[in-house]
């Protein structure tokens, strides 16, 4: 019973301690799903690259589990975030512990994706509103061009950036990397 109490100790420390990272209590709550240039708005830096190295480690006490995201960039669309940046996400799983925080993204080495960052006053890179701000860059078979995967997206102007699919339900019309890239600069420079 007492390990119990002690998994529960370790969750409950750990949402405080996410609670702490977010940028505002309100900002992006779960009940609110942020615009696309909410999320441009909020960032310090956007960009598109690869997953190179996704790491997770215990903190000092041994009490909360993070993990470090190396990201290899191949555009920023917002900000100077360099050629590598490594992102800290809450949560992760070291041997066979895993420490879950709900509404944070998982990244996957090799992936690409487009993510949105914010500098936490500490110094680092985090992912803007949690699981919006970050999206996993495929490959469309039929046509071959990058499109986005990922939390569903509150888009300013569905008819720009969403493209009819002859095979999806319109829910899921594709959103093409190349059209949001645009859309997102715009808001960059405003």
């Amino acid at each position: 019973m007492q390990s119990s109490n002690k998994i529960l100790l370790v969750q409950v420390m750990g949402w405080l301690s996410v609670l702490s990272w977010l940028p505002s209590p309100d900002a992006f709550s779960q009940a609110r799903q942020a615009s696309v240039k909410e999320l441009t708005q909020a960032s310090t830096a956007i960009l598109v690259g690869k997953c190179d190295k996704v790491e997770s480690f215990w903190d000092e006490k041994r009490t909360k589990i993070f993990t470090q995201v190396k990201i290899r960039a191949e555009e920023s669309l917002k900000g100077n975030p360099g050629a590598e940046v490594v992102i800290t996400i809450p949560g992760g799983r070291v041997g066979n512990t895993l420490y879950e925080v709900s509404d944070m993204p998982v990244f996957t080495q090799g992936e690409e994706v487009l993510v949105f960052l914010w500098r936490h006053p500490s110094g680092k890179n985090l992912v803007t509103g949690a699981l919006q701000g970050k999206l996993t860059v495929v490959e469309d078979r039929r046509t071959g061009k990058k499109v986005l995967q990922g939390a569903s997206l509150r888009l300013e102007d569905d008819k720009t950036l969403r493209k009819p699919s002859a095979t999806q339900p319109s829910a899921y019309q594709k959103i093409f990397l190349e059209d949001f890239v645009k859309e997102v600069k715009g808001y960059a420079k405003e």
